[in-house]
């Protein structure tokens, strides 16, 4: 494991006693680099932005798992599935639990499929299957099964069908949008 905040802050100790050692002495100046360094070391380690770990996963010699740690506690793990060091996989998880899944199909860095879940049952799926950058099929469900199902058949930002599903999973009804 290759923790970044914790190599940040070996990095910067290092730097702080080479400095300490190399012709500063005593006196302010010390006091001022002492001070300097650590709140940068603070302020790394309390970043949200940078990941608080990454992993070789499948032993390639590179970094293929990354996990960011959100200030309100989420943790986000974005994977590498493919090799090419880019993630194409996110997860998200609060309180243990899984939230979010983001794919990027197309591998253009763009998320392009997204499933929301809450407490472990998929609620959400939207499908952006053109690769626009807008969705075309957004799919919503109820403990787990399908109720609702939109479609954006011309691509051009707004539903054009709904269909409409029972408990059962069975089509009870649709309705298109005329322009």
């Amino acid at each position: 494991m290759n923790t970044t905040a914790s190599a940040a802050h070996k990095h910067r100790a290092r730097l702080m006693r080479r400095y300490l050692t190399n012709r500063v002495g005593r006196g302010l100046r010390a006091m001022l680099a002492l001070l300097c360094i650590f709140s940068l070391a603070a302020s790394a380690c309390t970043r949200d932005t940078g990941a608080i770990a990454s992993y070789y996963r499948n032993r390639d010699g590179r970094v293929d798992e990354w996990q960011y740690r959100l200030d309100d506690g989420t943790i986000k793990i974005a994977i590498d599935t493919t090799g090419r060091g880019q993630p194409d996989l996110i997860r998200t998880y609060r309180n243990g639990e899984l939230v979010k899944l983001e794919r990027d199909r197309n591998l253009d860095g763009q998320t392009d499929w997204v499933e929301e879940y809450d407490h472990g049952k998929l609620t959400r799926l939207t499908r952006d299957d053109n690769f626009d950058g807008k969705p075309e099929i957004i799919d919503t469900y109820r403990h787990g099964k399908l109720v609702l199902a939109e479609y954006d058949l011309d691509a051009c930002g707004s539903v054009d069908r709904t269909d409409y599903y029972d408990d059962s999973g069975k089509l009870i009804r649709t309705e298109l949008r005329k322009r």
